[in-house]
């Protein structure tokens, strides 16, 4: 039975800070028994606006920086600046590989080494599925307050 992706649920904790809970996922995976996190003490990761802002910019100049080796010296800053194209995505997997993987030894679904790579493959693309959809609906709410 496919799923439909969800949001996780996440709570605005600060000014322009965010807590994801991976919490509706510790009782319907069977392996999750094993896991260091649980009902109790859910598994959860902190988003920060400003650091998600930094990401984007750091992007942007990067980007910006490499335009204007490649443009012609007559083309403005303006024009440069419009062919900056921001792609989330790589931000949002960053993110998902610096936070949830890099737990995989507490998040038993997520490691290979423990649990039938089959299942874990299935379980890693639900999360990130579900976190991405997660971080998306975050970004556009810290669009609003930065």
């Amino acid at each position: 039975m496919n799923q439909l992706p969800k949001i996780l649920n996440y709570s605005i904790i600060g000014l322009e800070d965010y807590l994801i809970s991976f919490e509706n996922y510790c009782s319907p995976c069977e392996i999750q028994k094993f896991c260091k996190y649980g009902r109790d003490e859910p598994f959860t990761i902190a988003i920060n606006c400003s650091d998600l802002n930094r990401a984007k910019e750091k992007i942007k100049f990067d980007q910006l920086q490499k335009l204007q080796k490649k443009e012609d010296v007559s083309v403005t800053y303006e024009e440069l600046v419009k062919k900056v194209k921001v792609n989330v995505q790589n931000i949002f997997s960053q993110i998902w590989k610096d936070k949830v993987k890099a737990h995989k030894e507490e998040i038993r679904c997520l490691d290979t080494k423990k649990v039938d790579s089959m299942l874990v493959s299935q379980q890693g693309q639900d999360w990130w599925q579900d976190f991405n959809i997660t971080m998306k609906v975050i970004n556009r709410e810290c669009e609003k307050i930065l």
